[in-house]
């Protein structure tokens, strides 16, 4: 492992464990040192004072002691232990081959990570009146101990960063740390320390080759070499192995079980018999000593010679385009990032070309420029870290909003108000004749959608409000027996097919429409609704607002802000909400057929999680507990498998990693297949799934792997691609953005990223997957010439062994054979599971949902709202603990952020000069970087 972060329970283990012999010591101690603002702050510096050390993790500092007394005993958690392992390659030239520099490009990166840890990471819980809050500190005491050999007497270079639990605060008193951002960052840590050490290891005249993660290892040492010198490594997979998984497939606890169950007691060695039987090692791999000694001369005069110099220092001026290209993958997917994510992700990208000094330069540089604008980045639990956000995400929500405001009060009603409250009232009373009565809320949001003189205007209604079959059918019928040409659009091509199937009219994609929008016949005036709006990004609504004002459309959003929101960048419904965009409201739910499951969408509509699980307790459906992930799956597996089939259809089950949605689905087919739910000989195949690479990160050669699969959207004649057509990828070459590329009928094509083709295509990862009769299957890419919509559901009906085909049938009885071996039918999945977003607009009679309260990016209050809110009649949840979860759903309310804040709108404008002072407002603050 590059990097891993544990817990010290004891300070006298802890204090006897780093001063344990090791091949570098020197008097029987490991080589040591402080580091951090901290350590400065108590004048400690250089080796570190054993009994300091103690105190220490103790949590003695002068005359303060940290910690607590509970139930009459002193606690107080030591510290954390941040280990930082150099890549293979780095430790066998360093401590085989004998090129000592390394070890001290080591501990240069090691230096670097804490310094990042330090910034943007360390900091404090402070108690103001009842409520706790986060204070960022910027200041750390670590004592770091360098250690040259593994558990298992390999060669592998690595250092213990002991942080200790104390942080000096603003008013100048210590306190205990607040430690989530370091385990949370783990990866982060690990990339940043990657990151410089590969741009010192090239400074000393060695190449690198490079992977994913900021993952490098050093040209010439083999792979056999490597794995010579990687016993834990192999350890470790043979445990995985006896687990039935692999370190691919296995999950974070299953690999951690592992590396516990292999673990070795560290034991002293003689440093020069170790030194010697690691040479013999490395000489039996085919590694002897002239070649180490020449491979370390060769980097020593190459390191000395004026070329490399010069061609790092013109590597070093990259800082800015890897900056740019890090602001932009991000800006697409958040409207605000951390600067620490910022950090590493521009220096994944120049990875041993620019160093962590150089990328903080670069950031200091582009927001001077404006490129770059300074915000308060907010985590899952609200806790603030510094950040930012782009121009471009700031310009495209001015533009959304500007468009909103000068559109009000610019075109006529669809209905005047008697008309309105005529048709209103007369779909009402023919509703409440066949037993569908409306509500208030829907009456009143059908008139006044009906009425609006607004171009853009919404429709807000929690989920279960019924706003389709009253309000929008209502809105539409009315609307073209005005003549008034009403289109159906939704982001997903399966709510877009809903949607147009409820209107009576065709729904098509947000992305398709915007392509090329339906042409009104004879200049007919427009609506276009737009449902699950709250799964839009800002730059996808600016650019259909920018539309309709270009078409004369006026568009009706319809959504509910409390559910889970766009993938990309942005909270355009809400945000437009915020500032006083017209919006008709339905609160009125009328989903639910049991009392006590609307109770629980009630509470979990208002945040709170502890009702929402006493509302199930208490006939809404049950609370199931297992502390393993494993056993969870399988109970929730058998719960399914033993329902009948028409059971099965009315039940929806929800996980919402795509990681635990395969791992769920695994263990339910297996309980379907000893039931004989599922038949005949299973069948393998290759089903292609979405990458869902943002289109930075398509221009990006290290985004894609051998056996992706690559459509491309346009024909690029002189290239010889075909639109649609499936191309795999043969070989990378990342030096020179160049792909390799072979389409099914062997024809190759060489597919340059930086000069055609990275922002129009469509990526696609291959996955094994296994069919047989009765499975329930859904296909996942949109495919018109086929008839088939990303996200359609179908059962497989038969399956031929022998011509590699299944027969599958639709929800409406059509039926269709795919080849199972032609790239265009492998766009399916198994749809016994759904992810949260993936189930959000649809409903079931039951629902089981599996609630992981430490699942910390997945979890939260919208995503709990949106899976028990999908119920008509009961909702079971299974967690690893219900104090937990109501814990996380509380603490975690799933805000997205804003490139303009909130405070930046100013009061709602009611007529185009003040839309045009909200525009003006909005790019000055922009401009003042506010």
């Amino acid at each position: 492992m590059v990097a891993s972060v544990s817990v010290l329970t004891s300070s006298a283990q802890a204090s006897s464990y780093y001063e344990a012999d090791d091949y570098y010591a020197e008097g029987g101690l490991s080589p040591s040192e402080w580091h951090g603002k901290g350590a400065d702050e108590l004048g400690l510096s250089g080796d570190v004072d054993r009994e300091t050390f103690r105190e220490l993790l103790d949590g003695k500092i002068g005359d303060q002691q940290l910690g607590t007394v509970r139930d009459g005993q002193f606690e107080h958690r030591p510290g954390w232990d941040v280990t930082l392992s150099a890549p293979k390659s780095v430790s066998i030239m360093a401590e085989v081959a004998g090129d000592r520099r390394l070890i001290d490009a080591h501990g240069g990166a090691v230096k670097t990570a804490l310094a990042h840890v330090e910034t943007h990471m360390a900091a404090t819980r402070v108690r103001h009146g009842g409520a706790v809050s986060r204070e960022a500190t910027a200041n750390l005491i670590v004592a770091s101990f360098q250690h040259g050999t593994s558990r298992a007497q390999d060669p592998q270079l690595h250092t213990h960063n002991v942080i200790m639990n104390a942080t000096q605060g603003e008013d100048g008193s210590w306190r205990s740390l607040e430690p989530r951002a370091i385990y949370q960052l783990q990866k982060q840590i690990g990339a940043i320390y990657r990151q410089e050490l590969a741009l010192k290891v090239r400074e000393l005249g060695y190449e690198i080759e490079t992977g994913r993660d900021s993952m490098f290892e050093i040209r010439g040492v083999t792979a056999d070499v490597m794995a010579a010198f990687s016993t834990r490594s192999a350890e470790i997979e043979t445990a995985l192995s006896e687990l039935g998984t692999s370190r691919e497939a296995a999950s974070a606890a299953e690999k951690q079980m592992a590396a516990l169950d292999t673990r070795r007691s560290k034991v002293a060695v003689d440093h020069a018999s170790l030194v010697a039987d690691w040479r013999e090692t490395a000489s039996n791999a085919g590694f002897g000593p002239e070649a180490r000694q020449a491979m370390v001369r060769n980097t020593e005069m190459k390191a000395a010679g004026a070329p490399l110099r010069a061609d790092m220092a013109a590597q070093a001026t990259m800082a800015d385009r890897a900056l740019a290209h890090a602001a932009d993958k991000l800006g697409e997917r958040q409207s605000v990032f951390s600067a620490a994510a910022l950090h590493e992700e521009a220096g994944r990208i120049g990875l041993g070309k620019v160093g962590y000094a150089q990328i903080g330069a670069a950031i200091a540089s582009a927001t001077r420029q404006g490129s770059l604008i300074e915000r308060t980045y907010l985590d899952r639990r609200g806790a603030e870290f510094s950040g930012f956000t782009t121009r471009e995400n700031v310009e495209a929500e001015t533009k959304l909003l500007r468009i909103e405001a000068r559109g009000r009060g610019a075109l006529a009603p669809i209905a005047s108000p008697l008309a309105a409250a005529k048709a209103v009232a007369g779909v009402s009373a023919r509703g409440e004749r066949a037993g569908f009565a409306w509500n208030a809320d829907q009456r009143a949001a059908t008139e006044q959608i009906l009425t609006s003189r607004n171009r853009i205007t919404a429709v807000q209604g929690y989920a279960g409000t019924a706003k389709t079959t009253t309000v929008l059918a209502t809105f539409a019928r009315e609307a073209e027996a005005r003549d008034v040409a009403v289109v159906a659009l939704a982001p997903t091509a399966s709510a877009a097919m809903v949607l147009g199937e409820a209107l009576g009219t065709r729904g098509d994609t947000v992305a398709r429409h915007l392509l090329s929008p339906e042409p009104s016949a004879h200049g007919r005036p427009a609506a276009w609704i737009v449902d699950e709006a709250s799964l839009l990004s800002a730059r996808d609504t600016a650019r259909l607002f920018d539309l309709a004002d270009q078409h004369h459309a006026r568009v009706i959003l319809v959504g509910d802000v409390k559910q889970l929101g766009s993938v990309e960048a942005g909270a355009a419904f809400k945000q437009l909400q915020d500032a006083g965009m017209e919006t008709a409201r339905l609160a009125e739910i009328v989903r639910q057929t049991n009392t006590a499951t609307r109770d629980a969408v009630l509470a979990s509509i208002e945040g709170d999680a502890k009702k929402a699980l006493a509302a199930l307790d208490h006939g809404g459906g049950e609370i199931v507990e297992a502390a393993d992930r494993a056993e969870r799956f399988a109970a929730m597996a058998k719960r399914y498998a033993e329902l009948d089939q028409k059971a099965r259809a009315r039940t929806l089950v929800i996980e919402p990693s795509r990681e635990g949605r395969d791992a769920l689905t695994a263990d339910i087919r297996a309980a379907l297949s000893q039931s004989g739910a599922l038949t005949g000989p299973a069948v393998a195949m290759q089903s292609l799934g979405s990458k869902g690479l943002t289109r930075a990160e398509a221009r990006d050669p290290l985004s894609y792997d051998r056996g992706d699969v690559v459509r491309f959207a346009r024909d690029y004649a002189d290239k010889g691609v075909t639109k649609g057509e499936a191309y795999r990828v043969e070989n990378i070459d990342p030096v020179k953005s160049a792909i390799a590329l072979k389409s099914e009928d062997g024809r190759e094509v060489d597919w340059r990223l930086r000069q055609w083709g990275a922002a129009k295509v469509q990526v696609f990862e291959p996955q094994r997957m296994e069919v047989r009769i009765g499975e329930n299957i859904r296909f996942t890419r949109n495919d018109r010439d086929a008839g088939r919509i990303n996200g359609a559901r179908g059962i497989v009906t038969a399956v031929d062994e022998k011509a590699r085909t299944a027969t599958v049938r639709g929800q409406r009885g059509q039926t269709q054979t795919l080849r199972l071996d032609a790239a265009r039918d492998q766009h399916i999945a198994h749809a016994y599971v759904d992810t949260a977003f993936a189930a959000q607009g649809r409903t079931a009679d039951h629902v089981i949902i599996h609630a992981d309260s430490r699942a910390t990016n997945l979890v939260d209050q919208k995503s709990f709202y949106v899976g028990i809110s999908r119920a008509k009649q009961s909702a079971t949840v299974f967690t690893n603990s219900r104090a937990g979860l109501i814990s996380a759903i509380n603490e975690r309310a799933g805000t997205v952020q804003t490139a303009i804040p909130p405070a930046a709108l100013s009061a709602p404008a009611a007529h185009n000069s003040a839309a045009t002072a909200l525009s003006k407002s909005l790019s000055l603050r922009s401009g003042m970087g506010l």
